[in-house]
């Protein structure tokens, strides 16, 4: 895979991301969420309200959702550069597009949830908990290619321009450790627990993006050092030239030279 051609796949994903996040806040109206405490009737006035909104933040979810799978395929493909093996790369796929999947599903219950207003106010209350906790509380993915990104990040790497840094190794641990707090939001409905709190939406929800506004500036530089270095015929391998064993001596210590 070409960096030129990595640097586009990249760009399509930032894209994506970009369209969710504006889908998340304008259309969807989920920044902040509602409030785990609202009742069915508040909760089917919600979606009464902002109806056409929500259907048509779904519309454009539907397009957008996915967008951690193209920029981990990039990250895989780095990984698979560095690595020995084929592990971690394959780590890093396999859990991007599995955390995908919770981010694709939660516009869906959204856009259900919206789709009829006249449907009993239950079955609203319903299908919005089941997007809201699908969206904070499904954490079983992300640590798969986080770990993968940060054993990168914590192994010398033996090809020229990595895009993992050892400092982006201790950013990844971290956040992938902040992510685990989503599951508590199962346990209460108030506090800095809950859908809606510090330590299970916010923080989250802040960290993503800054972990990837990071490893996507990394990537990027990376991928432009590794084509000017391809470009000009530089060797990206870093590693020391074995150097020949010498060769045993073929007399023996009481040989005797005439």
């Amino acid at each position: 895979m070409s960096e030129r051609s990595q640097v586009v796949v990249l760009w399509w994903g930032v894209a994506m991301a970009i369209a969710y996040s504006a889908c998340l806040i304008f259309l969807f109206h989920m920044v902040p969420p509602p409030s785990p405490s609202l009742d069915a009737h508040e909760v089917a006035t919600f979606y009464q309200e902002h109806t056409v909104s929500i259907r048509i933040g779904a519309t454009i979810a539907s397009w957008v959702s996915a967008f951690m799978l193209p920029i981990l395929a990039v990250c895989a493909v780095q990984i698979r550069r560095q690595e020995k093996g084929r592990i971690w790369s394959a780590l890093a796929l396999v859990g991007g597009a599995m955390m995908s999947l919770f981010l694709v599903l939660p516009p869906i219950f959204w856009g259900v949830a919206a789709w009829t207003p006249t449907r009993p106010a239950d079955v609203t209350l319903l299908m919005h908990e089941l997007g809201m906790m699908t969206l904070v509380t499904t954490d079983q993915f992300y640590v798969f290619t986080w770990v993968a990104i940060a054993v990168m990040c914590f192994t010398s790497s033996p090809v020229r321009h990595s895009p993992f840094p050892r400092w982006f190794g201790w950013v990844t641990v971290w956040i992938a450790i902040m992510f685990e707090a989503g599951a508590l939001a199962f346990l209460v409905r108030k506090g800095v627990f809950a859908w809606d709190g510090l330590f299970v939406f916010w923080a989250p929800l802040s960290l993503f993006g800054v972990w990837i506004i990071i490893q996507v500036r990394l990537l990027l530089r990376a991928l432009t050092a590794q084509r000017l270095d391809r470009e000009h015929g530089a060797d990206v391998v870093v590693e020391a030239p074995r150097v020949p064993a010498e060769p045993a001596s073929t007399t023996s210590s009481d040989s005797v030279v005439a």
